[in-house]
């Protein structure tokens, strides 16, 4: 089976590689806006539950095309620990983020859950490795712009601890990933991650007490555009990703993590009005920079298990 060249392994296109950053970089800052608007009417259990198996599919039909049907069952063990590990990435930890913007702003979101390399390099502290000093610095960076964030007297009070709650989650997920047996393809993995997990989210919601009936009841044009939007930019983001892991160097691949958090806060801005005040600003940029110094300073490819 022939693969299409912009996904074939060591195809360094300049120009692939700059519109895969792009994707990178614009698409997935993007869907923290994207969320806002589809959780004003729709569930966000419900919400991420469909949004992800649709991505699972739209994933599974690119990894079908490109690489054949072996590589999207490579074997029952890693297909498993891959289902497995979603349902605590995607069934557990993604819907926090929509929970968390039903009550405070995306670009505010898209800043607290962007410490998930922070989280990582302290749940490494635990395990026994020692970080380097500018990853010390980073991490102290981080920790106190979230303290920031999080004051309960703030802009986001209470409600942004539900965010901080997503890349706890998450890392302790990326972690087990990284100790289980799942398909070599990261592509492959995404899928079946999406695919499980968005079921393991609707569940979740219902055992929560969630009405799933609210999903399907929702008049809105922009909400309708805002799910499809987030769901088919999910395949697409994660699926360039990919491309640039296997071809782009991975200090460059690891600067989406504190350049997402900028586009969704810009957005948020330009296209919902959100509205910061000065301290959560401040907050915000001693975030980023901790996150800047963390990923710049350590070992990228540690830290690089994206927010899907």
């Amino acid at each position: 089976m022939n693969t299409p060249s912009f996904l074939k392994q060591g195809s360094a296109n300049p120009v692939y590689i700059a519109f895969a950053l792009f994707v990178v970089y614009v698409v997935w800052g993007s869907t923290f806006v994207g969320i806002a608007y589809a959780v004003e009417e729709m569930p966000p259990y419900t919400l991420t539950g469909f949004r992800f198996i649709l991505a699972g599919l739209l994933i599974s039909v690119i990894v079908l095309i490109s690489k054949g049907f072996r590589s999207l069952f490579p074997s029952f063990r890693q297909c498993r620990n891959a289902a497995l590990t979603g349902i605590l990435l995607v069934g557990l930890a993604s819907p926090l983020v929509a929970v968390s913007e039903q009550y405070i702003d995306s670009g505010l979101v898209a800043l607290i859950v962007s410490i998930t390399p922070v989280v990582v390099v302290l749940i490494r502290v635990i395990i026994g490795e020692r970080p380097n000093w500018k990853t010390w610095l980073g991490v102290g960076f981080g920790t106190f712009g979230v303290l920031i964030l999080i004051d309960p007297e703030g802009q986001a009070g209470w409600y942004a601890l539900i965010a901080v709650l997503n890349p706890i989650i998450w890392s302790i997920g990326s972690f087990l990933v990284k100790a289980v047996d799942t398909p070599k393809d990261s592509l492959t993995t995404a899928a079946w991650q999406t695919f499980v997990g968005g079921w393991a989210a609707i569940l979740f919601g219902v055992l929560l007490g969630e009405d799933t009936e609210l999903f399907f009841e929702a008049e809105k044009t922009s909400t309708w555009i805002a799910f499809f939007y987030i769901s088919i930019m999910a395949a697409m983001a994660y699926s360039a990703y990919a491309y640039l892991l296997d071809n782009a160097p991975i200090s460059l691949v690891a600067t989406h993590a504190f350049i997402n958090p900028i586009v969704a806060v810009l957005l948020g801005i330009w296209l919902r009005g959100e509205q910061f005040s000065l301290t959560v600003l401040l907050g915000g940029l001693v975030v980023v920079v901790g996150v800047a110094l963390v990923v710049l300073g350590e070992r990228p490819k540690e830290l690089l298990e994206p927010e899907l």
